[in-house]
């Protein structure tokens, strides 16, 4: 895992078990408390490179990119069985597949280190392997299922999608890696195969995903689902103006869910009447973008984070946030993703509304992401 500063020195750091032959380089400021975590990433039954500079590209290299996401209705209760309304957005995963030297796969990643949380930064060696195996688990699945049993396969991922934040990495890097792994091995697979495959790495990753988030990073667009596979294309003319707002917590969609799904069976009937209400608010969700109605979108956003809230999922400062974005004007607020930390996102009229919107959440200390709608999906 290369994970990469905007600024500073760097450290040349070897394999502490002189396995993989690779010289891993860090920031100076790592070697201070978080060095230990970070070469950790070296260590392992499998072999994860650590360097400084992006691979060579050669003719031999295929790539592959898919967006991240935001979830404007649904969220939780979708892996209950409610509908969930979501749209890709550009943010971008990026992975290039090249022969490897060793006869295995291989697998590498550049993480900006702004999009790392503080939690992941410090995380053990096993906690970290955790992000990237699920692209080790996407290349061999891609590979068995075009009847392969050569798995001599180097991913390379780069990341721009924030990590634990409700938006779609792990989604967007495994829906690219399978899509890039079957390109070179001369195969384009159509979407519904890239979206069956991707549920092996989730799985893995999020104990029971409902398949709303490689959908969307798949297809692309605005889509409305339903697990198991009920992914119907919402046709809008104009997409919604929205801002996201990191938290900087990032947080694990496997506990989350874990927690969510025992509340409900312990909560009956409350989550019945929830997951009633999502079914009309996520089917209202679809009228108002297919109408342009701004103003009943934005209601149905912060319906939407109430029940959330009153579910579990929400944080302080995610209400915080919420909260600093209706005053700075915002239509509508809500919590993207799993919650326990990560993004929200903010409904903007206009391009004025969105930087005044803007301000109040970094002054709250929120990071800001300008998106648009992706209409592309993974290609």
């Amino acid at each position: 895992m290369r994970i990469r500063p905007r600024h500073g020195c760097h450290t040349r750091v070897q394999d502490p078990w002189r396995e993989t032959g690779q010289v891993a380089i860090i920031p100076d400021e790592w070697r201070h408390g978080r060095g230990q975590a970070f070469s950790s990433w070296l260590r392992g039954d499998r072999i994860y490179e650590v360097s400084s500079s992006s691979p060579s590209t050669s003719l031999s290299t295929i790539s592959s990119r898919a967006p991240g996401k935001i979830i404007l209705s649904g969220e939780q209760f979708v892996v209950l069985g409610a509908p969930a309304v979501a749209m890709a957005v550009n943010l971008y995963s990026k992975i290039d597949v090249r022969p490897s030297q060793s006869g295995r796969i291989e697998v590498t990643a550049d993480i900006p280190l702004h999009l790392v949380g503080d939690a992941d930064k410090r995380s053990s060696s096993a906690e970290n392997q955790e992000l990237l195996e699920p692209l080790r688990l996407a290349a061999s699945a891609t590979l068995d299922h075009l009847g392969t049993e050569e798995r001599s396969v180097h991913v390379d991922a780069n990341c721009q999608i924030p990590i634990g934040a409700g938006l779609g990495s792990s989604a967007s890097t495994t829906v690219a890696t399978i899509s890039a792994v079957a390109k070179s091995r001369g195969t384009r697979l159509d979407r519904r195969e890239i979206f069956k495959l991707a549920f092996i790495p989730e799985n893995y990753l999020h104990g029971h995903p409902s398949g709303v988030d490689q959908a969307t990073c798949t297809y692309g667009g605005i889509i409305q689902f339903r697990k198991p596979s009920k992914i119907k294309s919402v046709n809008v003319k104009r997409p919604p103006m929205i801002l996201v707002c990191d938290s900087g917590i990032h947080r694990s969609t496997k506990a989350l869910v874990g927690s969510v799904v025992k509340r409900s069976r312990e909560q009956t009937e409350g989550f019945q009447t929830h997951l009633e209400e999502i079914n009309t608010l996520s089917n209202a969700v679809v009228k108002a973008l297919q109408s342009e109605d701004d103003n009943e979108l934005g209601s149905l956003m912060n319906r939407n984070h109430e029940l959330l809230r009153q579910i579990g999922v929400s944080t302080p400062m995610l209400n915080r946030l919420v909260a600093a974005a209706r005053k700075g004007g915002a239509l509508g607020a809500k919590l993207t993703g799993a919650g326990g930390g990560g993004c929200i996102i903010a409904l903007c009229a206009d391009k004025k509304a969105r930087s005044r919107i803007a301000r109040e959440l970094r002054t709250r200390g929120g990071t800001i992401y300008n998106v648009s709608l992706d209409v592309r999906g993974v290609d």
